[in-house]
Parts: C-alpha cells; structure tokens; sequence
C-alpha cells in the first residue's frame, strides 16, 4: 500500500512538473511568421511557433518550427541557440525519448549559460528522472535570477528536490520563499503544510493547508493531511468535522478509506 501511495505521488509530482514546463509554451498568439527576410524575425518567430505546439501536444508542427528556426538561424548567434535546443529537449522529452532531450537541455544551457528557461526545463527534467542533486543545481541557479517570471515555481521546484534529499529544512525555506514571491501559489502552500507536519510544527501546518484550501478547494488530500494534523493536536471535535466531509466529499478515495480505518 505505502508503495502504491508513492508511485501516486511520484506520477502527480511528474505531472505537476510538465505543466509547469510546458504551461508557458501554449499560446494563441500569430501563426503566421514574417516575410520580410529578416532572419532573426523569423528564427524567434519559428521558436515561439514551436513552444506553443509543443503546450498544445501538436509535435508534428513543432517539429516543423523547430526545424525552420534551424534553417534561418544567424551562425555566428551561438546564444540564440539555447532557446532552439531547449524547444528540441522539450518535443524529444513529451516523445518520451529522454537521452536526445538530455542531449538537448545540455546544448541549452551550454550555449547560453544565463537562459533560465533553459535551465528550468532542464532542471524540471532531472527532478521527472530523479535525479534531484542534479536537479536541484540547476533549478538554484534558476532560483537566484530576480527577472525570471517563474521564480515561485523555481523555489517550489527546488523545495521537492531537498525533500527528496532529506534537508527538510531547507525544503520549508524553499517552499516559504516562493509563496512569499508569490502568496497565491497554491501548490507551495501544500508542499510547506505537508513539510510543517512531518516536523511536527501543527499549528503551522494547519493553517498552510488551510491557504491551499481556501486557494483551491478541498481535496482528498488535504482533507486527509487535515485529519492527521487535527489527529495529533488532540482535537477530536475538528479531526471529526474534518473526516466527515472527506466521508462526504470523497468516499470512494483512498484516504476516506484511511480515515474510516483510524476511528474504527
């Protein structure tokens, strides 16, 4: 059963990552690139192109694009390959071949060492390969640049990499770092509630889980992390309320089940 729990875990966190990575990538902008010659144009107009077909799962397309962006790539304009090779890593990883996308992110960031889209994606994909030492230098150095947009999601990134490494600690002040950065991130709330209980930091924890929800909804999840976080603060009368609307709301999941096991 604990080994079902964690391949669930590991398929949703795996999950998680991919949208991250390629929720940036879908766009309904133009799909028509310029013809005015101008070759820088149309190389930055064939990547965009390739992103968003790449959010969409439309990998033929991307493909396409990918390979035109190589066609009118200026030579000389060794760092505007980075954004090139990181389209490829992306397609070749969605197509589930993981050394060519290795191989890709690689030329990524060597190409252009301060492309932090780049170095998420990469870093993304050692996370998804479990490779979270790897991951983690790669998604720090992401963590450190103050004009990347996705900044929360780098600390949140970088917080699952040090949980799996066992620096809890550490991982808190990740997680805490981008809901500061970014107070609506759900996912962090979650991550730093989930964290605060395996320290035995209760009250902390409650209300962590307690932003999620608000945020989010309830879950199955949360709703179960609530129990055991009421579970071991002794209060009975809210542990109750609690299970009772994970009966009512999710009596079929896995964690009802569980609730109904712990009061049996």
């Amino acid at each position: 059963m604990m080994m079902k729990i964690m391949l669930t875990k590991s398929r949703l966190v795996t999950a998680v990552l991919l949208v991250f990575m390629l929720s940036s990538c879908a766009s309904t902008g133009s799909t028509t690139v310029s013809k005015s010659g101008d070759n820088q144009t149309a190389y930055q107009q064939h990547v965009n192109l390739a992103k968003q077909y790449i959010g969409l799962n439309k990998r033929e397309l991307a493909r396409l694009h990918l390979s035109k962006a190589e066609q009118v790539h200026t030579k000389p304009d060794i760092k505007g390959l980075s954004q090139l090779y990181n389209g490829y890593g992306l397609l070749y990883q969605i197509e589930r071949e993981m050394d060519l996308a290795e191989s890709y992110f690689l030329k990524a960031v060597n190409s252009d060492p301060s492309d932090s889209v780049a170095r998420y994606n990469f870093a993304s994909f050692l996370f998804n390969q479990a490779r979270f030492e790897e991951s983690l230098k790669q998604i720090t150095w992401v963590s450190k640049d103050l004009n990347y947009s996705r900044r929360p999601q780098a600390f949140y990134i970088a917080g699952l990499a040090q949980n799996k490494l066992n620096d809890g600690m550490a991982a808190v002040r990740s997680f805490e770092r981008a809901i500061e950065l970014s107070p609506r991130f759900n996912l962090a709330y979650s991550a730093v509630a989930k964290a605060y209980f395996e320290q035995e930091r209760y009250l902390l924890a409650r209300d962590a889980i307690g932003y999620y929800s608000a945020l989010s909804g309830d879950t199955a999840e949360s709703l179960w992390l609530l129990v055991r976080i009421e579970f071991k603060m002794g209060d009975a009368q809210a542990m109750a309320a609690s299970g009772d609307r994970l009966n009512t709301l999710f009596a079929d999941s896995e964690q009802a089940g569980k609730y109904r096991a712990l009061v049996q």
